[in-house]
């Protein structure tokens, strides 16, 4: 039986309130009107601290208002953060990015843990309202592990595949000690691994489907906590969830980063069998209990109408098969709403992950066109059993748009 909070959504609402002028409060009402019963929340320690020590009251009050709201509406919460402060004495002050890895005491890398804890520690005690929070977003991958500076100069030399799970290991324990000295009730989510493949930073074998690069990382993670060579071999000690990405990528190899998203199959027992791998390897290593959140998953279209219809059905099955998943308690589908507003901004295909297909993964359109649910938005309201009219709810939200 499916857990009450199997259906979920997530979207970064408050980034989306700034660019759509829509308090980023109401459009949890388009999460509810779906019959979804969980959000997650796009929070990151340098948007809403100041520094490790430090709220930005602005930004707290915004999330305040945010968090509140999805209480009202019996909305569970997961938080998630994928940037962090990085001490004096490195290229950077925030980012994805740590020095390289050097645990003598004092050490620049060590100062990054330490505050790393202290951020932790200071942000969950700000929103009790949240019930879990997920401590960081594909570390297996160059995107979102990085050596300090990475980006400003040598983009040649990344962190190595076994460097970024050494590293993914310390962040975890660290985050997890922060959260729980400031509220021992939340739980943990592990950092959500993706896709591991050779180009994006990865070391799954050519020969293998890249979504069971999932379950590669996690027998890599589990196996260097049981090592007895990091800071305890409990994985109790580093999450109390775990989380992935499990989206239906293409098996096509000689498919690149946005075109893994496009050219895909149908999901099958294929699709199902990437999870079960990962799950295997949570019961290889005595984590069976352990229940698991998939932290995103979803489909993009590029706007074009024949994919969207093909794409509505891609998702039934997938929420069918996900169904079938007795360890899963909640899928994240990935995201609430199109983001057209980023083939405006500049160097889009440069500078956006997934560049175009990064656009439309959205159950709804924006609130300049009405916020039209799209095709998989009836798709997912009929498998989580909402009621709404989802074309009125969609008009409702968008006529709270504010002249910027």
């Amino acid at each position: 039986m499916i857990s009450e909070r199997f259906y979920g959504i997530g979207e970064p609402l408050i980034q989306r309130e700034r660019d759509t002028h829509v308090p980023a409060a109401e459009y949890l009402d388009l999460v509810k009107a779906l019959g979804c019963m969980a959000y997650r929340s796009w929070m990151h320690l340098t948007e809403i601290l100041k520094d490790p020590l430090t709220p930005d009251e602005e930004a707290v009050s915004a999330h305040t208002e945010l968090l509140d709201r999805a209480v009202e509406l019996d909305l569970e919460v997961t938080g998630m953060s994928h940037e962090w402060f990085l001490p004096e004495g490195c290229i950077q002050h925030t980012g994805h990015a740590v020095p390289r890895r050097d645990l003598t005491e004092g050490s620049l890398y060590r100062q990054t843990l330490e505050m790393l804890e202290q951020s932790w520690f200071t942000m969950v005690s700000l929103f009790p309202q949240v019930s879990q929070w997920e401590v960081g977003n594909e570390w297996n991958i160059n995107a979102f592990l990085q050596p300090d500076g990475f980006l400003d100069s040598d983009m040649s030399k990344p962190f190595s595949p076994e460097e970024k799970l050494d590293i993914a290991v310390d962040l975890m324990y660290f985050a997890a000690k922060g959260i729980r000295r400031a509220n021992p009730n939340a739980k943990v989510v592990s950092f959500s691994p993706a896709l591991s493949t050779p180009w994006l930073g990865g070391n799954l074998p050519d020969f293998l489907p890249p979504m069971y690069g999932i379950a590669w990382t996690l027998d890599k993670i589990y196996s260097r906590i049981r090592s007895g060579k990091f800071w305890s071999t409990d994985p109790d000690d580093y999450f109390d969830l775990v989380a992935w990405h499990p989206y239906q990528m293409s098996t096509c190899q000689d498919k690149r980063e946005a075109d893994l998203f496009l050219h895909i199959e149908e999901p099958d027992h294929l699709w199902k069998d990437y999870n079960d791998a990962a799950y295997r390897v949570m019961c290889k290593y005595g984590d069976a209990e352990k229940q698991v959140i998939l932290t995103e998953t979803g489909f993009t279209d590029c706007g074009d109408p024949n994919l969207e219809k093909m794409q509505a059905e891609y998702t039934r099955k997938l929420l069918q098969l996900a169904g079938e998943l007795p360890y899963v308690r909640t899928i994240y589908n990935f995201r609430l709403l199109t983001e057209t507003g980023m083939l405006e901004k500049q160097g889009i295909e440069k500078n956006q992950i997934g560049g175009r297909a990064e656009v439309y993964f959205g159950f709804f359109e924006e609130p300049h066109k009405n916020c039209r649910p799209r095709l998989k938005a009836y798709v997912l309201q009929e498998a989580a059993g909402g009621n709404e009219d989802l074309a009125a709810a969609g008009k409702k939200v968008a006529l709270l748009r504010k002249k910027s």
